[in-house]
């Protein structure tokens, strides 16, 4: 049995809701990025918002899976066949594992791609990142963590090279991006000791979301920005 869900049972519902915010507020990231890239016609735009629209796709997929495990439980625990004491797989067993594996799948892509817009990659470096994705959130007995720990990586590399741009330019644009990513880089913390007490998970999740309206404000500031130009 795999265990997928990892929030306090009395969070149950209120952990899809601030999910389907942040999947909200993704989209409108890569909305204006898509907009963004139709207008300047860069690359980094283009990469900007498929990097965006897979991470929205991935908690899409997390959405999903909590729905579909939490209205099985409810189900269950109305005609009373059984009391749950711990959520895990059963009879829905291929597709949460599925469902779990792509949110993990398109989180990862998604980081790569943003951490890759600023680190070249070649061909071969690409392949051998894919593979190891892959190995490290379906193989591996520790998935768990070292999905998060992959995360926590990704997203502190992105936020520290944010913060080097700021050094650089002194940019506030720039300090916002590395603020905003800085923000989420810490909810990861706290999803890696979930172990500890399930609280973490609730702490994470609000962390995380207030990270990502931190990067849609940064955003929607720097589309107006761009267009105030446009018309000087």
């Amino acid at each position: 049995m795999v265990q997928v869900v990892f929030s306090p049972k009395w969070f149950w519902g209120k952990d899809i809701l601030i999910d389907s915010i942040a999947l909200l507020v993704l989209l409108l990231i890569a909305i204006f990025a898509t907009r963004y890239y139709r207008v300047k016609k860069s690359r980094k735009c283009l990469y900007l918002a498929l990097s965006f629209y897979l991470i929205a796709l991935s908690f899409f997929s997390k959405i999903l899976i909590n729905f579909t495990i939490y209205y099985r439980v409810l189900h269950t625990q109305v005609i009373g066949s059984m009391g749950y004491t711990q959520v895990v797989l059963k009879s829905s067993e291929i597709l949460s594992v599925s469902g779990l594996f792509l949110y993990r799948l398109f989180t990862l892509l998604g980081l790569f791609m943003l951490y890759s817009i600023y680190e070249k990659q070649s061909k071969a470096n690409i392949i051998l990142m894919m593979y190891f994705i892959v190995i490290s959130i379906f193989f591996s007995k520790e998935e768990y963590y070292i999905f998060y720990l992959t995360t926590f990586i990704f997203l502190g590399i992105i936020s520290n090279r944010y913060y080097q741009n700021y050094k650089k330019n002194k940019e506030k644009a720039s300090g916002m991006l590395a603020a905003s990513f800085s923000i989420i880089t810490l909810s990861q913390i706290f999803f890696m000791f979930v172990n500890f007490t399930k609280h973490f998970y609730v702490v994470g999740e609000i962390i995380q979301l207030i990270g990502y309206i931190a990067l849609l404000v940064t955003f929607i500031k720097v589309l107006k920005h761009g267009r105030e130009k446009d018309k000087d």
